[in-house]
């Protein structure tokens, strides 16, 4: 039974004009986790992330620390589809639909303050997935939706032949393919995103019928010693 372990990459760049990049704290994020799975033996056969410059940059990290112990990871394939939605453009098509929304009007205040994205990205999350902004983003909820099928049906097509997954992705992309594994309403994506910490795991099997099975969503185990307050990150 094939088990597919989720990543989110490591905390990104510190303003949403540079966000894809990966900071600091993202790349020790990154080589702690490498550092944890190999204490814990644990072997991938099947590697791949989006094209993100964060999500590829959280791979090789990893990469990086396998290869060092002698243990390197299988050559790793890039989709598309595992890339994150556009936050800015969210935010934009917030803009022109509810220009006046207080938490919108709080980040162009001070877009540089962290504390102010996740508010701001809830509201515009929420407006996506109710539709409401279908005409103003170039990405539609239901064609997201659509492209987190696409990565489950090729996930499952790569689980035939491997038995160990590692995808390296974004939080959007994550949370959608949990809440749809749950068979959970769309609408509860959004929770599960906001709440994904940075370089967390999850974790799925593929069932005989088929189908992902949820077995852990948001794992921090490599970050849980007492000093690693300050490397735990959502944002």
């Amino acid at each position: 039974m094939s088990q597919l372990t989720l990543m989110r990459h490591g905390q990104a760049g510190q303003d949403p004009q540079h966000y894809d990049q990966l900071s600091p704290i993202g790349e020790m994020q990154s080589s702690r986790l490498a550092e944890h799975w190999l204490s814990h033996d644990q072997r991938f056969d099947f590697v791949c992330s989006g094209t993100l410059v964060r999500q590829q940059r959280t791979l090789e990290t990893l990469a990086e620390r396998y290869a060092a112990a002698g243990k390197p990871l299988p050559d790793s394939v890039q989709w598309p589809e595992l890339n994150e939605y556009r936050f800015d453009a969210l935010l934009s098509g917030l803009k022109e639909v509810d220009p006046q929304a207080p938490t919108l009007v709080a980040l162009e205040e001070m877009p540089s303050d962290r504390r102010r994205w996740i508010p701001a990205l809830r509201t515009a999350l929420l407006a996506w997935t109710e539709g409401r902004l279908d005409a103003a983003v170039p990405e539609p909820f239901d064609q997201f939706r659509q492209r987190i099928q696409t990565v489950s049906n090729r996930l499952i097509a790569a689980a035939q032949e491997s038995s160990r997954l590692l995808v390296v992705s974004s939080g959007g992309i994550i949370s959608a393919f949990i809440q749809t594994a749950l068979g959970a309403p769309a609408a509860s994506a959004v929770d599960l995103n906001l709440a994904l910490m940075n370089s967390a795991v999850s974790q799925l099997r593929l069932d005989s019928s088929g189908n992902w099975r949820v077995q852990s969503f948001n794992a921090m185990s490599h970050l849980s010693a007492p000093g690693d307050r300050g490397l735990c990150t959502l944002v």
